[in-house]
């Protein structure tokens, strides 16, 4: 379990803010750290050895969720507070996550339907890509 202690080994990067939803799921998977308001979509987390996988490198469910988050901040920032689910969400992955950097997705919305939301974006580490991404989000209520 990720602690304050972990947490605090990382201040937050310029213009991005520590995740506020700490219990949840996404809170022990990261934390995460999302790009402060007025700024372009933006979710990130500093890897560590709880992140890799066998081969020493940052596991491919680790950058899946953080591909999952970015696809609703993206979404969120262009519409708006919503509630929804994740229908599908397509990953092709293209380089390896070295542990110790810090990770960061992006994206932008490509579509915005009455009940489903399309988005697609790219994770990247130290200014090499490590996953492009694509998704849909069906809003809810």
């Amino acid at each position: 379990m990720v602690t304050d202690k972990d947490i605090a080994q990382h201040e937050a990067p310029e213009g991005w803010a520590l995740q506020s939803h700490r219990e949840t799921f996404s809170g022990h998977a990261g934390p995460f750290y999302f790009r402060k308001e007025g700024a372009p979509a933006g979710v990130g987390f500093f890897s560590r050895s709880h992140h890799a996988n066998m081969a020493g490198i940052v596991h491919g469910g680790a950058l899946l969720t953080l591909a999952d988050m970015a696809l609703w901040d993206i979404c969120r920032r262009e519409i708006g507070v919503f509630k929804g689910v994740t229908v599908t969400l397509n990953a092709e992955f293209v380089g390896a996550g070295p542990v110790g950097a810090f990770i960061e997705a992006t994206g932008e919305m490509v579509k915005s339907g009455r009940k489903m939301l399309f988005a697609r974006g790219i994770v990247s580490a130290e200014g090499e890509t490590l996953m492009s991404f694509s998704g849909t989000l069906k809003r809810l209520g």
